[in-house]
């Protein structure tokens, strides 16, 4: 029993301090105030509108309000310069998320563009995890202890685990071509509807 308030107390300061460093604002930036470089900030990051409510909790804690007219003016000019196929085409290379936030028609462009480049992020994760499961079977190959049936059956798995490599390396190719066309058309799409991209 008297070694539970110990591990109590120290797991309490743990958690305190994890709670505080997931805080998104410091005190500083709170009694700073400037609302509008912070939701700029957000916008031009991708984040939804109600990622406010992070910033409201950790200033809360000081006391400070936000001012949401002066960060939802910022959040909008951030929003303008992130609402970019350019950046759709990163975002997803990158496997960063997408919450929807660009408006209309060219919300619906940067979302197409952002799930052809998340694809090809996803296929490339999947050859560099079959690119470590083939290094571990070389160092396993390698290795002095094995039998030569193991051996061969060790090499067999390497030989099916190269051609599901080259299958994917085929796909990536593949998905990157439709890529590039799906972000032609989106770009024509909204020049024809006067909208930059």
């Amino acid at each position: 029993m008297t070694m539970v308030r110990p591990i109590l107390l120290v797991f309490s300061l743990l958690l305190g301090a994890v709670l505080a460093s997931c805080a998104t604002l410091s005190e500083e930036q709170c009694q700073a105030g400037d609302w509008r470089a912070i939701g700029f900030n957000d916008g031009s990051r991708g984040r939804p509108a109600d990622y406010i409510a992070n910033h409201a909790d950790a200033c809360s804690e000081y006391g400070i309000a936000v001012d949401q007219a002066l960060y939802a003016d910022g959040r909008q000019d951030g929003l303008r310069q992130y609402c970019r196929l350019a950046n759709a085409e990163a975002e997803g290379l990158s496997g960063d998320r997408y919450y929807g936030v660009c408006p209309g028609e060219l919300g619906v462009s940067f979302a197409r563009v952002h799930r052809a480049a998340d694809a090809i992020h996803e296929a490339t994760a999947r050859i560099n995890s079959i690119d470590s499961r083939i290094t571990s079977l070389i160092g396993r190959i390698g290795q002095p202890d094995q039998t030569p049936e193991q051996i061969e059956a060790l090499r067999q798995q390497l030989r099916s685990l190269q051609a599901d490599r080259r299958s994917q390396q085929s796909r990536v190719w593949s998905l990157e071509q439709q890529l590039a066309q799906i972000r032609r058309v989106e770009q024509a799409r909204l020049a024809s509807l006067g909208i930059s991209a």
